[in-house]
């Protein structure tokens, strides 16, 4: 299981807006952390709260590299 450890997208941030396709998003503190809900084409659907964390990648040559994405 995945443990966040400090790294929730916060409600302020311009990421949490854009996975927001209302104009209706709005933050109760700045701190607050960015819940989302997304249903897909297939009426399938994902909830929960966005992270952005170091997640490596290895190529084919071997080397490494540890890109900062954001995910929930």
């Amino acid at each position: 299981l995945y443990k966040p450890n400090n790294n929730l997208v916060q409600c302020v941030d311009q990421l949490c807006a854009g996975v927001h396709l209302t104009s209706d998003h709005h933050c109760d503190t700045p701190d607050d952390q960015c819940d989302y809900e997304v249903e897909y084409a297939d009426h399938g659907s994902s909830l929960g709260v966005l992270v952005r964390d170091y997640v490596p990648l290895q190529f084919t040559n071997g080397s490494v590299i540890h890109p900062k994405i954001a995910f929930g």
